[in-house]
């Protein structure tokens, strides 16, 4: 017999050493538990902004091609012969020779006026064929007779359609 065993043949009772890694196995499964929750709160977040960044990705797209439809149409405004047209729409002619400043305050070339181009000849147009219009008479709308039989007006059966 050895000693402090307490049974023959060195035998150790089985529950003692099991009730001695129930604590350790509790506290592993869960730390694993958490850990796995943790992961998948992570991940759904993960996702969330996933989501988020895609839709703002598209915001921006928008915002980036409108930009650029705006940049255009102000670029179209500012071409030299948008600006001429719109000028002249506007009843303004080119200006004259320009005169300068010198920093002393001498004046360096000689200004002139600016002077209207000559107005364009009213455009005429093309003899046109005179267009005949024919209308027909007006004809009173057909009231229907009276049945020499009873008197009344005779009626039309009525139809829906469709059936």
């Amino acid at each position: 017999m050895r000693r402090g065993t307490g049974r023959p043949g060195g035998r150790r009772f089985a529950g003692s050493a099991t009730a001695a890694r129930t604590p350790f196995v509790v506290l592993v499964v869960t730390l694993l538990a958490g850990g796995l929750i943790s992961l998948l709160l992570l991940n759904a977040a993960v996702n969330r902004d996933s989501f988020e960044l895609n839709k703002l990705q598209n915001e921006t797209t928008d915002y980036t091609d409108e930009q650029q439809a705006l940049q255009q149409e102000v670029d179209g405004y500012s071409a030299p012969g948008s600006l001429q047209e719109r000028a002249r729409q506007l009843g303004m002619v080119p200006g004259g020779a320009p005169a300068f400043l010198d920093p002393n305050g001498k004046v360096q070339g000689s200004p002139s006026a600016a002077t209207a181009p000559p107005a364009p000849p009213p455009m005429t147009a093309p003899p046109t064929d005179p267009v005949v219009t024919v209308t027909p008479p007006a004809t009173p709308p057909a009231t229907p007779t009276p049945s020499p039989a009873t008197g009344t007006p005779p009626t039309s059966p009525t139809t829906t359609p469709g059936r």
